[in-house]
This record gives C-alpha cells, sequence and structure tokens, in this order.
C-alpha cells in the first residue's frame, strides 16, 4: 500500500521505505524458512512408566547445514489418546552443526496403556520473531508402557475352609512349603539353611530360597472386558478402577505367598520369583481393554473345574451380566469360591444409562447363586461424576 501511494503521489522517499519493508518482511520469511530445514531429530522416551508418574522425554536435535539459526521450538507427536497433565513446552533451541543440542519436556500420563508415537513438530521464527513457520519431521517411534498404580481397597474375604487363606492374609503360608517358588533377599528371621550360596556369590548379596505355601493358597482374577462394558470418560473408567485394584490386591496375594493368576488375560504366569510375577501383572494389565466379544460370565463358566477345591475367584465387573449367577453355581459345586466385586456404573460418566451390576435386584440375585458380591469404590473424582 505505501508502494502505491508513493506513486500516486509520486514520493520517491516513501517508496523506499515501503520497498525496504518489503524486503525485511522477504527476508524474514526466509530466516524463518531457513530455521526449520535441515534438521534430524532423536527422542529418548522411557519404556515404562506407572500412572501419575513423572515422564521426562528428551530430543536432541542436529544441523545438517553449516549455518547460524535463530532458537526453534519443538512439539512432540504425543497420542491423542493418551491422557496426560502437566505437560511442560521444550525449551526453545539453536541447532547447530557439529554440536547435539538436547531439549526435553515433561509430562504425567492419568491412563494405563502401550503407546507409539513418531514424528517432531518444528516451530521456527525469523530473528525479529515477525514470521513463524512449522515442518514437521519424521522420527524413530518412541513406544512407552504406561502401567496401572495400585489403588489400595479393603475386601473381606468369604471363610475358605481348607484353602488356607487365613494364612495367606497373615502371611504364615510364605515360605512354608517344599516346592521352591523363587530366591529373594534375605531378610531378618531367616533361616541360614535357606541361603542360595551360588546366587550369593554371584550377586555379592544374601539370598535365600523361597517355598511354595503349604496349602497351595490360589487366586484367580477376571475383569469384565466386553465391549460397552467399559464406562466413564478418559483416566477415570470403571476398567481403569479395576485394574488399580486387582493389581493391589494380587500384588498383597503374592507377597502372602499365594498363586495368582488371570485367566483370558494370560495363558500362564511364571511363579518362580514373586517379584518377578508381580512386574509381569503390572505388564498384563497395561494393555486390558473393552474390547472382547465374549461375556464374562462366560469367561467364568468356561473355569469350571480349572482350580482345586478351594480356590477363589475375583469376578471384577460394572455392567449387569444375567448368565453370571449361573456359571457362579457352577463352580460353587466344583469347590471354587466366587467373590463378585461389583461397581457402580451410575458412579460414571454415562453410567446411569447402563444396566448397572450394582442394582439391588441384580446384587440378590449374585447372593442367591451363593456368591457375597462386595461394593467397590468408585475412585472418580465428584466434578467427573456424572
Amino acid at each position: 500500500m505505501l508502494a502505491m501511494v508513493a506513486v500516486m503521489i509520486d514520493t520517491p522517499a516513501l517508496f523506499y521505505m515501503a520497498t525496504a519493508l518489503i524486503a525485511l518482511i522477504a527476508a524474514c520469511r526466509f530466516q524463518a524458512w531457513l530455521s526449520v530445514k535441515g534438521l534430524r531429530f532423536e527422542r529418548v522416551a522411557p519404556e515404562s512408566a506407572r500412572v501419575g508418574d513423572l515422564v521426562t522425554v528428551e530430543i536432541t536435535a542436529w544441523s545438517e547445514r553449516k549455518i547460524r539459526r535463530p532458537l526453534v521450538t519443538l512439539r512432540d507427536n504425543l497420542p491423542p489418546r493418551m491422557v496426560l497433565n502437566g505437560l511442560t513446552p521444550s525449551l526453545p533451541i539453536a541447532p547447530a552443526y557439529d554440536l547435539p543440542i538436547r531439549t526435553q519436556y515433561q509430562f504425567r500420563p492419568l491412563k494405563r496403556g502401550r503407546y507409539r508415537w513418531s514424528g517432531v513438530l518444528v516451530l521456527g521464527t525469523d530473528a525479529l520473531g515477525l514470521v513463524t513457520k512449522i515442518k514437521e519431521y519424521s522420527t524413530t517411534p518412541a513406544e512407552m508402557t504406561v502401567l496401572p498404580r495400585p489403588i489400595p481397597v479393603s475386601v473381606e474375604l468369604p471363610s475358605a475352609a481348607g484353602w488356607g487363606i487365613s494364612e495367606a492374609e497373615s502371611g504364615q503360608t510364605r515360605g512354608a512349603g517344599i516346592e521352591p517358588r523363587g530366591i529373594r533377599a534375605y531378610v531378618n528371621g531367616d533361616s541360614l539353611r535357606h541361603v542360595h550360596w551360588r546366587s550369593t556369590a554371584r550377586t555379592g548379596q544374601l539370598l535365600v530360597k523361597e517355598f511354595e505355601a503349604g496349602t497351595h493358597a490360589a487366586a484367580a482374577f477376571v475383569l469384565q472386558r466386553e465391549k460397552g462394558s467399559e464406562v466413564g470418560r478418559g483416566a477415570h473408567t470403571s476398567l481403569e478402577a479395576m485394574c488399580g485394584h486387582a493389581v493391589f490386591l494380587a500384588e498383597n496375594f503374592l507377597r502372602q505367598g499365594a498363586r495368582v493368576e488371570f485367566p483370558g488375560i494370560e495363558e500362564s504366569g511364571s511363579h518362580f520369583s514373586p517379584q518377578e510375577r508381580v512386574n509381569e501383572i503390572y505388564e498384563v494389565l497395561a494393555r486390558v481393554d473393552a474390547d472382547q466379544a465374549t461375556s464374562v460370565s462366560s469367561e467364568v463358566f468356561a473355569l469350571a473345574g480349572r482350580y482345586p477345591t478351594g480356590s477363589i475367584l475375583f469376578v471384577f465387573l460394572t455392567v449387569a451380566d444375567p448368565g453370571l449367577p449361573g456359571a457362579i453355581s457352577t463352580l460353587h459345586a466344583a469347590g471354587t469360591t466366587v467373590v463378585p466385586l461389583v461397581y457402580n456404573a451410575a458412579d460414571y460418566a454415562g453410567g446411569r444409562n447402563v444396566a448397572s451390576a450394582a442394582d439391588p435386584n441384580y446384587l440378590e440375585s449374585l447372593r442367591q447363586s451363593g456368591a457375597a458380591p462386595v461394593l467397590m469404590p468408585s475412585e472418580v473424582p465428584n466434578d467427573d461424576a456424572r
């Protein structure tokens, strides 16, 4: 406009000023364009983290051209389905040709799962900050598993004569049997007769053998994973609460010497070391999704006769399954105690539109089948329970 006015009124000074402004804008655009060209990136992300942990992702940048660049800002292409908070921006950097420049950002994942992402967005400006250019670069994909965080819960267990559950609760069964179940660090009170000298010599740490419980205590966990059975939104869903409670209970049982299984989710679990088994359970529950076509009652019914008399089966459910009372009766006849752990769907967003397993009539049908259902806490903030 200045150039047009200068021509119209025949003012050379104004024309020169307009030309200088046009040249300045062109130079700024070229500098911004050049700032995001010829870059290479490498990302370092942790392989796993628990829900709520602070995760730090480091990105290293290299310049493939011998030019001086202004500061650029990086934005990582985190997967849209990852629920997180506390995402910090990465610090601006000036990539150099002969020197790797590092920057990082942090966040806290709020939902378990396996996540994979790649690509970095680079935002560059000129030295005056008048023009901004954005360019996306492909990177080696990053993979991270977000493990569930144990949610403490108190579950009153039924009496199970012959199963040894009272001993499992007190931890007296741990190391009381004959069959070895693993090796662990020595603690005060352990007998020196059980020291595993070969491992102690190899690691330099006093290790002792741990034995299977004499009662052969066993617990199995079945989670409702049928399509449409997960109620809630974001990080506050019934399945998230189930996984948090399940890993807490499983870890307690393993610590007390019991055997823990997740039929339907895993083919078989290793029982060589309690800590290895705990890590295995975290990994298993991290990838659980409500995407199955099989109902929870069908999964429970398929377990009839699989476990010895006196075993106990925990069934986590939110949506009422009409076939579950019959499946529970079948397992009771085979000597397996079933404990339904029930979540109220109405406590979660959108849960008022489904048939909740916490309905009094449905709970009564579970009791009539011989089970003692336990109402579980929803773990949902009041603002999200609507």
